[in-house]
């Protein structure tokens, strides 16, 4: 269960399970952002989001890269 107050932060975020838990984080008013390596997948997610995706964020960064990771 999250809240308002809760940042949330879901690598592989633009499909499948991390999607799923994307919704769930922001139906329960998560701030969520969602990180993955292709941006087009990234803005459909964040498409389907619907009104809850006022609280929602998509970066664009590849996680086997170190630079990337520390730079989010």
């Amino acid at each position: 269960m999250t809240d308002s107050r809760q940042k949330v932060l879901i690598a592989g975020g633009s499909s499948g399970m991390g999607l799923a838990l994307a919704r769930r984080c922001l139906d329960d008013g998560a701030q969520v952002t969602i990180v993955g390596r292709d941006a087009e997948r990234l803005a459909r997610a964040c498409e389907q989001a619907g009104p809850a995706g006022a609280a929602l964020r998509a970066l664009a960064a590849d996680i086997s890269r170190e630079e990337q990771v520390a730079s989010l």
